[in-house]
């Protein structure tokens, strides 16, 4: 989809800018380093392929040899590779290999920094893991420290160690979790912009349910490792029944002409509310069974 000379000059003056910063200034600009694949997708739709090739390679190429930006470099690069691949799955009309393959993608850089970290170190895998569950409660006992009273405040500080080595636990799910929900929100824009496909179209293989079975078992085995590894899974299936869940009341929604404004309300109570949350990802679940959509067109015709 090629634009006008003032259009591309702007959108490339716009995919510099953010890519510089993501590779200099990585802990200030991680909010907007988030959305840098959409971006790329969106970019790399409007220009010619190899000038979006050496746009993208060029940042990287400046500051490599620099030092103190490997991290942002590396980072900078795996948000581009995701970034193509969201662009190609989407053309291919797959979304869900669009979410899959980049959050596979990120999720192994990480694990690998985590263990380049380690050997480093000289310390265990986990024990790195540990340290950064530490960190972020320092921060998180600071907030606290101004915001609760001393009941509350008193309960946390009882409550700490347990709850970090809960989160310690959980930490590769809650990542892949977190990792999946900033593609999907990627594709989701991409989707969007690029007028590709329609996410509340979308439906998870049925043999994702054996996922959730053998998450289900795991975690009522009396066993600590395989129990924790159950957790970590089911926190993973859960998030994507969630997406699930989530294109089934867009195609509700949709499909009995629901006003945008109504529409945001829902969306809203959704993420706000956990319960909700937990009944939009049994909705999906239950999807594998019930096909909802299917009976919601089926109350289209018959209207």
């Amino acid at each position: 989809m090629q634009r006008g000379p003032k259009t591309l000059l702007i959108t490339t003056g716009v995919f510099l800018f953010i890519g510089v910063l993501v590779v200099v200034a990585t802990a200030q600009v991680m909010l907007f380093a988030l959305f840098v694949p959409v971006l790329y997708a969106v970019f790399s739709d409007q220009v010619h392929r190899w000038f979006t090739y050496f746009l993208a390679a060029a940042i990287p190429v400046t500051f490599a040899v620099a030092p103190g930006f490997i991290e942002g470099v590396v980072l900078y690069a795996s948000l581009i590779a995701s970034g193509s691949l969201i662009r190609r799955f989407l053309n291919s009309r797959n979304a869900g290999m669009a979410v899959f393959v980049p959050s596979c993608l990120v999720f192994f850089l990480f694990v690998l920094s985590v263990g380049i970290t380690a050997i480093q170190e000289g310390i265990l895998f986990q024990a790195v893991v540990s340290r950064w569950v530490g960190e972020v409660m320092n921060q998180v006992a600071l907030v606290y420290n101004q915001i609760l009273p001393p009941g509350e405040l008193a309960e946390f500080r009882v409550s700490r160690a347990a709850m970090e080595n809960r989160i310690t636990q959980l930490f590769w799910g809650i990542i892949a979790s977190s990792v999946m929900s900033v593609m999907w929100l990627n594709v989701l824009i991409a989707a969007q912009v690029l007028k590709t496909v329609k996410l509340r179209h979308w439906k998870c293989p049925d043999w994702m349910v054996g996922f959730f079975i053998a998450a289900g078992i795991f975690i009522l085995v009396n066993y600590d490792v395989i129990r924790i590894l159950g957790f970590n899974l089911m926190i993973v299936v859960s998030q994507i029944y969630f997406f699930q869940g989530l294109a089934i009341v867009t195609a509700f929604l949709t499909g009995y002409n629901w006003s945008k404004v109504v529409r945001w309300v829902v969306y809203i109570l959704i993420f706000s509310q956990i319960y909700i949350m937990i009944a939009v990802t049994a909705l999906g679940l239950f999807d594998t069974w019930f096909n909802f959509r299917n009976r919601i067109r089926s109350s289209e015709g018959e209207r």
